[in-house]
């Protein structure tokens, strides 16, 4: 269960990869539209990439690099499965919409073109 971050209830968060889950997610108790927060797991990765080196430079090395990995391992998974949540941003409106033209300006605006030259 994850908390919202408006009301501060429980908020049941879906698995991490339904997309289609957490692209509906809102809150039951105040409707407010919710995200997952990035995790801050994937600062791990370049010290994961590091562990892997201090691994090969001997027996006692390889062991404390084995168990900063299952430790590091162990802290992705708890924030997989208790996610922090967000508020959603609403949508930016659209700066450059499409306006409506009636048929009489079209006809005004493609009055050169070969379609409507006479014949003669």
């Amino acid at each position: 269960m994850a908390k919202c971050p408006a009301c501060e209830h429980d908020v049941a968060a879906p698995f991490f990869l339904n997309l289609d889950a957490w692209r509906w997610l809102a809150c039951p108790h105040c409707a407010a539209r919710l995200e997952r927060k990035n995790p801050r797991s994937v600062a791990l990765i370049p010290l994961w990439i590091g562990l892997i080196a201090l691994g090969r430079l001997g027996h006692r090395f390889a062991v404390i690099a084995e168990v900063l990995m299952v430790a590091m391992f162990v802290v992705v998974l708890v924030e997989f499965m208790r996610p922090q949540l967000q508020l959603r941003k609403p949508f930016a409106k659209a700066r450059n919409q499409v306006r409506h033209q009636r048929p009489v300006e079209l006809a005004r605006k493609f009055k050169t073109s070969t379609f409507h030259r006479k014949s003669g």
